[in-house]
């Protein structure tokens, strides 16, 4: 299910859908980058720990092979820049912004919850 927060674009007459979501890495949150051709997940970054970084997968799809790549830039909070190109032809530059990126502000909250115990005590 597509959202204004998705980045839509076409490949072989193929809906391509990039999305981003936070997970847990290192103790704080990571950006996975979520990469879907026709409803079928073809690459995730999984969370990679780089601020600016590029993930190459391998995809086979109906027997042939095809190399996706997805590079990504030093966004916000919300959102950040990415290019993708599948067998070396870009299909999309733009920025993404993050699904759930509220999650990034629990270290800000547990900060602000330690303040108040140690206020009221």
């Amino acid at each position: 299910m597509s959202t204004e927060k998705d980045c839509l674009a076409s490949w072989n007459d193929k809906r391509v859908l990039v999305t981003a979501r936070l997970v847990p890495r290192y103790l704080w949150q990571s950006a996975s980058i979520d990469v879907s051709l026709d409803g079928h997940t073809i690459l995730k970054t999984g969370g990679v720990f780089k601020i600016v970084g590029t993930h190459i997968e391998a995809v086979d799809l109906r027997g042939k092979q095809h190399t996706a790549e997805v590079k990504w830039g030093k966004g916000s909070l919300r959102s950040f820049p990415f290019s993708l190109s599948l067998d070396g032809a870009q299909i999309i530059e733009s920025r993404v912004q993050i699904r759930n990126w509220w999650l990034s502000l629990w270290p800000i909250a547990l900060l602000l919850g330690v303040v108040a115990v140690r206020i009221s005590a």
